[in-house]
């Protein structure tokens, strides 16, 4: 009877817990390496991200204005699509969890990152990736699994991310002043 209560139990946490799927929030800033405003505020939105890892994954887009930015000229392909999808017409700006939040890095708190967490996601995702043998092309299967009722048409995207981008001298940034008289 201990062994079958047991198993009741199991099977019972098991099933109520296989619909709440613990979301990974995704942050997506549009910035450059010659903005001042990014300058200014990406110090206080990599502090936010840095102390919720477990909560935020976060992708930064470097766009190829207003200034230059050498970044932009490797990533050009990926990040225009991107100012596209969302409509992005200056910097910085930042999506949240799609368009939860968006606008200017300082409108992201953490009341907002924690209220955002708490939402269940309805799909669990498991992937796992590895390198070809001369390292210049990773293979990555998905599996995603909803675990709620949903409706709509979705899409999958996969990115990857540098982590950390070192250069022998920052460029410099360009400031653009127009007056009126």
């Amino acid at each position: 009877m201990r062994k079958l209560y047991t198993l009741v139990l199991a099977t019972l946490a098991t099933t109520l817990s296989y619909g709440q799927t613990q979301r990974l929030c995704l942050l997506e800033e549009f910035t450059q390496a010659s903005c001042p405003p990014c300058a200014a505020q990406n110090p206080a939105l990599n502090a936010l991200l840095a102390a919720n890892t477990v909560k935020v994954a976060s992708i930064k887009y470097q766009t190829n204005w207003p200034g230059v930015d050498p970044m932009n000229v490797q990533t050009q392909t990926w990040v225009g699509p991107r100012v596209s999808y969302y409509g992005t017409n200056g910097v910085p700006d930042i999506r949240f969890d799609g368009n939860v939040t968006a606008g200017a890095p300082n409108t992201l708190n953490q009341t907002s990152i924690n209220n955002r967490y708490a939402v269940t996601s309805p799909f669990e995702f498991d992937l796992v990736h590895s390198f070809s043998a001369d390292f210049d092309s990773v293979f990555i299967n998905m599996l995603i699994t909803c675990t709620q009722a949903t409706s709509g048409t979705f899409k999958a995207r996969v990115a990857l991310v540098e982590q950390e981008i070192a250069f022998c001298s920052l460029p410099a940034p360009t400031v653009k002043i127009f007056f009126t008289v």
